[in-house]
């Protein structure tokens, strides 16, 4: 009897083992990790740059089926290298959009069959301290590997002082960056922080020397906020839509209208949700921006299904040409900013109206009446620059405005450049199509303590291959100006 229970047992041993063999979906090696694991490998991307006799390695995630990967700036020191997929031959990339100070941008796969497969995107704003990340990336240029861990802190500021110290600081704009403890080194920057519902949460973007286990992601919520910022389609191609849409709603959500635009004229509301363009499903803002810019320079109208309430309606829209910041005229002009110089401890840029006046005067130079204001006083104040820009040719210009602490900048009266807040010295930029000539311009600063700095750089960018990584040419002497008349 005994050795019939043996001899029944040791079947369905063999039976369920090839059970197993036969079906590996039943297998316990199949664990929740490496289903999500299975699921990006395919759109996961190793990129090598080829720049100065050596070879930049990083990482980058497929996000759109047309072959956009989505990746850190600083792994592109060019705006052309090769890309490796899984069991593939190089595959060229040209970069189609950055936005060199937040460290993000977008590269094209070019030569390759699609639809690709892609990673979701998901959401940072609901992040849990604890959960199950995988991270996937290039280290040491030997291709595409995997490690996983926590996420150790789902908010932290890089380069911060202390959290004690940062308790001092109202309105802090530092970046906020996701913690996790998954192994990464050189080269896994640009790559993918996925969760557990196998979605792009973060882009893998920096370590913290000297401490173990401790990487950084920016959180994909930041990215969704400056999509457009990275590719600015309507500027490059001087075509409007008239659309602002929410960065972080879920779908491609219609938050406002311009009043007169081609959207507005086609019977676009504020609260449409857009769910394709020209026959492309889109999922979130950033489908919305390469459409754009893969549709635009067509000058064919865009064909939108829309979901209004709870029917689906279909709307033509033609874009419009989008004419250049125009020029103003001014009799008498004269070199230099007027300025006007207040004391007091603020944490945000003041209303200059209501806060008495120190001083007021002239200045060829941002950077050079910050450094005459340091001989006197260090800290605590803030300053008023108003004026005009002086632009020499009719184009397509970055302004990039670097503070400690926070800045604004108007150009016509309206808020160009939203660099507000208490934040160590850091750079803001806009990219402006400017005709030559003067443009109205107004600076707003104010420093707490730590560095005193203000200036304003800008560079041409036709074309995006020409937006450089860091801030090169500083505004000159020359191109600041104000009116002689004014008193």
């Amino acid at each position: 009897m005994l050795r019939a229970c043996l001899t029944c047992l040791s079947f369905l041993a063999f039976v369920f083992t090839n059970v197993l063999a036969d079906d590996p979906s039943q297998s316990p090696r199949l664990t929740p990790l490496v289903q999500v694991i299975q699921s990006i490998e395919p759109a996961v991307v190793a990129l090598f740059t080829p720049v100065d006799n050596q070879i930049i390695s990083g990482s980058g995630t497929i996000i759109h089926e047309d072959g956009y990967v989505l990746t850190n700036n600083h792994v592109l020191p060019a705006t052309e290298g090769f890309a490796l997929l899984p069991k593939s031959r190089p595959i060229r990339f040209r970069v189609v959009g950055r936005v060199p100070e937040s460290d993000i941008a977008i590269v094209r796969l070019l030569d390759v069959k699609t639809p690709m497969a892609i990673v979701p995107i998901g959401r940072s704003a609901d992040l849990m301290n604890g959960e199950t990340v995988v991270v996937a990336g290039n280290p040491g240029g030997r291709g595409t590997v995997y490690t996983s861990g926590i996420v150790s802190s789902k908010s932290v500021l890089e380069g911060g002082p202390n959290a004690l110290v940062m308790t001092n600081y109202e309105n802090s704009r530092r970046d906020d960056f996701i913690q996790f403890d998954a192994a990464s080194n050189r080269g896994n920057s640009g790559g993918p922080l996925v969760n557990m519902d196998g979605r792009v949460i973060g882009i893998v973007s920096a370590v913290v020397n000297g401490e173990q286990n401790v990487g950084l992601a920016i959180p994909i919520d930041r990215v969704l906020r400056q999509f457009e910022q990275m590719l600015e389609p309507e500027l490059y191609h001087q075509k409007s839509t008239g659309l602002k849409i929410q960065p972080l709603a879920s779908g491609v959500f219609v938050e406002t209208v311009q009043e007169g635009s081609a959207a507005a004229t086609a019977g676009l509301l504020s609260g449409d949700v857009i769910q394709s363009v020209n026959g492309t499903s889109l999922r979130h803002v950033g489908d919305w921006f390469l459409s754009l810019d893969e549709l635009l320079p067509a000058s064919e109208p865009l064909n939108l299904v829309v979901q209004r309430g709870a029917e689906n309606v279909t709307i033509k829209v033609q874009p419009l040409e989008m004419p250049p910041l125009p020029a103003v005229e001014v009799k008498s002009v004269e070199l230099g900013l007027k300025y006007s110089f207040h004391h007091g401890k603020f944490n945000q840029v003041p209303d200059f109206s209501s806060i008495p006046t120190e001083r007021s005067g002239v200045t060829s130079s941002l950077g050079g009446l910050m450094k005459e204001i340091n001989q006197t006083r260090e800290d605590y104040f803030a300053i008023r620059f108003a004026g005009y820009l002086k632009i020499k040719s009719d184009g397509l210009y970055r302004l990039i405005l670097v503070s400690d602490d926070g800045s604004r900048l108007f150009l016509h009266d309206r808020l160009a450049i939203d660099h507000d807040g208490n934040h160590p010295p850091k750079p803001a930029s806009r990219v402006v199509r400017f005709k030559s000539g003067l443009h109205p311009l107004t600076i707003e600063f104010f420093e707490g303590n730590g560095d005193q700095r203000l200036e304003l750089f800008i560079e041409e960018c036709d074309s995006r291959e020409s937006v450089s990584l860091r801030p090169t040419r500083e505004v000159t002497a020359d191109e600041f100006l104000h009116d002689a008349a004014e008193k």
